[in-house]
């Protein structure tokens, strides 16, 4: 009897042991798309536990397939370029495996998040943004922006890369929109597109002519606000920012609205960490939710 005692012993904690192993094992995978290093960088050297790929969604079979699978507890994407097609595809993998698949970025469907109950789409609304950036100007046109001329006018100029992305585009339109229906009277000088390199210099250059520049990248944020030369005491820099640390805050004559990267990643966490708990996903949810969509908000 003693020793079939121990075989019992031996097996239930080999059992148990095993079990423990798998649960170890599991781990959140995050396909991330090069356009996004600093996001990848970031978030593959914490502790999270996470596992990351630095790839686009496209090659998600690299780290998303029948041998990985099992070990999955859920799937992470960041790629703006992301075809309905691989987002289906992905979906359907992790459906097969139940296992939570969120998208953080703009471009996915409700159509294809209402594949599957576990499908979340983490995003921003640009349009949005604009508006409320359009707010903040409204708020400083004659108290933080100085009218250089004396002309009642908020003169600028747009500075824009020579690829501009759909959500830049977006913010842009919105922003003109708003700060016309808010009342600023406005007058676009140019619109040029230059390369980082050129952003500080042609600031410099043409700052007696401009109320503001409003820049739309963030190479050229960072590369404008370095070598700017500020005409006085207010903004004169304005723009859209992306990214883990709103760096361009230490610049007084500087005003971004800054879109932070983090804040997708907690969005993702508070959702996975109610389905943990079996509990409805958006539970106590700080964010503004459409559907299976989650929408981040920015800072200005």
């Amino acid at each position: 009897m003693k020793f079939f005692g121990r075989i019992l012993i031996f097996t239930l904690t080999v059992i148990f042991m095993t079990s423990c192993q798998e649960k170890e094992e599991k781990y959140g995978l995050n396909i991330i798309s090069p356009s996004f290093q600093q996001v990848y960088d970031s978030i593959s050297t914490g502790e999270s536990g996470d596992k990351s790929v630095l790839a686009p969604a496209s090659d998600y079979r690299q780290a998303l397939n029948d041998e990985t699978i099992k070990s999955i507890e859920s799937v992470t994407v960041r790629d703006d370029n992301i075809s309905t097609e691989t987002a289906r595809e992905i979906i359907r993998i992790c459906e097969k495996e139940n296992i939570p698949v969120f998208f953080l970025m703009n471009n996915i469907d409700s159509r294809t998040l209402d594949r599957y109950d576990k499908a979340f789409s983490i995003s921003a609304d640009y349009e949005y943004f604009g508006e409320l950036f359009a707010r903040k100007i409204h708020e400083m046109w004659l108290e933080n922006i100085t009218d250089k001329n004396g002309d009642q006018i908020f003169n600028f100029t747009v500075i824009k890369p020579e690829n501009i992305s759909a959500v830049q585009q977006i913010f842009y339109d919105s922003l003109l929109k708003n700060i016309e229906l808010l009342g600023v009277p406005l007058e676009r000088l140019d619109e040029v597109t230059l390369s980082a390199r050129e952003a500080g210099a042609y600031c410099n250059e043409n700052k007696d002519a401009n109320e503001g520049f409003v820049i739309l990248d963030n190479r050229m944020l960072e590369a404008a606000c370095r070598e700017y030369q500020p005409f006085g005491e207010n903004v004169e820099i304005t723009g859209i920012s992306f990214g883990l640390e709103n760096t361009l805050s230490r610049y007084s004559f500087a005003k971004v609205c800054f879109v932070n990267y983090n804040e997708y990643f907690s969005a993702r966490n508070f959702i996975m960490e109610n389905i943990r708990n079996n509990e409805y996903p958006f539970k106590d949810i700080n964010y503004s939710i459409s559907g299976k969509s989650v929408y981040i908000e920015p800072t200005i």
